[in-house]
């Protein structure tokens, strides 16, 4: 694993500093598609209306995802330059976080699923904020995430109530039953999200010693006769509560260490979110972490 960190006075830079990890990693560049590769993952990383866009693909030029994921404008705040960004840079998985405006969080992230046996390339791709204008905020909770109205749940895998592909923040091409990237039988069917970890994440922290266990972060796949296949399963990040920790606090685990982030802006006033808001609660996620 490769750590970075620096800032960035603008979404160029931003970019930039993704792709240079990415290919320090054995990822390549095409800066005239704007297209990472690695094997048989592709992404185009673009700059778009004040957006940093990631949008995967089955190869260079083709087999596009349904929509892109973003990073940007959530609700009335906007991104603040310059702002800080974290690159975590695994073989198979790369996550970025940035910092702005103080407590504002925002990430993407993309990888190889290591769930075998997928008929598709495995690529999976997320970011804080789907195609749509997030400008109603955030809508996530402890048994739920996402809207039909201009929100996000800007957490990994997370959304279970979203019916428009503009506003899901997260797409996996498994190609089960032969449906490419649909998360479910069909293009806007509700996706499993956060379901299979309720009532879990509603639980943490643990009363006793006030710690907040790490959950597994997992895709799935909806199959006929409402059956389930698991179509990720994050090697290098978990879901958790931020409750009793500081964002980017380092935990030690065994032999692990793991930065502890919010999904989008940590309120322990408000800690199991809620309907069109301007955080995430407690609710947030750690990546492994080999740095420094």
């Amino acid at each position: 694993m490769a750590y970075y960190t620096g800032t960035a006075n603008d979404l160029s830079a931003l970019r930039q500093a993704l792709i240079d990890a990415c290919v320090l990693e054995g990822w390549s560049w095409n800066g005239t598609s704007e297209v990472l590769s690695k094997g048989a993952l592709f992404l185009r990383l673009q700059i778009v209306s004040g957006y940093l866009t990631l949008l995967g693909r089955t190869s260079a030029t083709a087999g596009d995802a349904p929509d892109v994921v973003r990073i940007g404008q959530i609700g009335s705040t906007l991104l603040a330059f310059p702002l800080t960004y974290e690159i975590f840079a695994f073989a198979g998985e790369v996550y970025l976080v940035i910092n702005y405006s103080v407590d504002f969080y925002q990430w993407c992230a993309f990888g190889d699923s290591t769930v075998q046996g997928l008929p598709g390339s495995g690529l999976w791709v997320g970011a804080s904020v789907g195609s749509g204008a997030a400008s109603s905020g955030v809508t996530m909770s402890a048994v739920s995430g996402g809207a039909g109205g201009a929100t996000t749940t800007a957490a990994l895998f997370w959304a279970t109530n979203v019916t428009s592909t503009a506003n899901r923040n997260a797409w996996l091409h498994s190609d089960l039953d032969a449906q490419g990237w649909w998360l479910a039988q069909t293009l806007t069917g509700q996706n499993v999200g956060i379901g299979p970890c309720v009532p879990l994440i509603g639980l943490l922290p643990n009363n006793w010693n006030s710690e907040a266990v790490l959950l597994p972060i997992r895709a799935w796949k909806i199959r006929a006769s409402n059956k389930l296949s698991l179509t990720a399963d994050l090697e290098h990040a978990r879901h958790t509560r931020v409750d009793n920790y500081a964002p980017g606090q380092i935990v030690t685990l065994g032999s692990d260490r793991w930065k502890i982030y919010p999904w989008y802006r940590k309120d322990t006033a408000n800690r199991n979110g809620g309907s069109n808001i301007n955080h995430t609660g407690t609710f947030g996620w750690a990546i492994r972490y080999e740095g420094p």
